[in-house]
């Protein structure tokens, strides 16, 4: 009797591939015939569990993000307020192997959204959401009482993304373990999260 195939578990494995391609080849030069190659299976094995290119690229956009977010946002467990936003900063900063490979395909996704609207899209619906939990914690950071009276919201968002972009653009650029980078980046998440707490 023919196995069964577990479609979540055939369709991640099929987006991981993907991702290794992008992380190799670039966006640009990432095609099914590599990515089926990447995988192991055919190209019409590919198309059924993720459709033709486009719909490929925007899954493993939309795919990618999810796996940052769910990383960045259960990592604290219990955690609320400025503790939970520490634990945002811990689970997205290129600070390991894992951490760095998520980077570098969502480096090249915001590459290729400069000039593919269907990527551009899909990552816009992605940041509007990391959006809404970033303002979550700091809703609960408020009515904890830890942040002081003039932080605006909106620009604390905005810092975060920076950091997180800035320094992911520079340690894949200059790599990780540079003269003491990831031990920099923690006491960069630290002052970022401590500039924001009421004295």
């Amino acid at each position: 009797m023919p196995r069964l195939v577990d479609h979540t578990e055939r369709r991640a494995g099929l987006l991981a591939a993907t991702w290794r391609v992008v992380r190799t080849r670039g966006v640009g030069g990432t095609t099914t015939r590599a990515i089926a190659d990447e995988a192991g299976c055919s190209l019409s094995v590919l198309a059924h569990f993720l459709g033709g290119k486009d719909d490929i690229l925007v899954a493993a956009q939309t795919a990618v993000y999810e796996r940052i977010v769910e990383r960045a946002f259960t990592l604290g467990g219990d955690l609320d307020g400025l503790a939970a936003l520490r634990a945002a900063f811990e689970a997205v900063l290129p600070l390991d192997e894992e951490r760095e490979a998520d980077a570098h395909v969502n480096v090249a996704f915001a590459g290729a959204a400069l000039s593919n609207p269907l990527i551009a899209q899909a990552r816009q619906s992605s940041h509007a959401r990391i959006r809404g939990l970033l303002l979550g914690i700091l809703a609960e950071a408020r009515a904890l009482g830890e942040l002081r009276p003039d932080v605006v919201d909106d620009e604390v968002v905005d810092g975060f993304v920076v950091v997180v972009e800035g320094s992911t653009l520079l340690t894949l650029v200059d790599g990780r373990h540079d003269d003491g980078r990831v031990e920099r980046l923690h006491r960069i998440a630290d002052a970022f999260v401590d500039g924001l707490r009421v004295r």
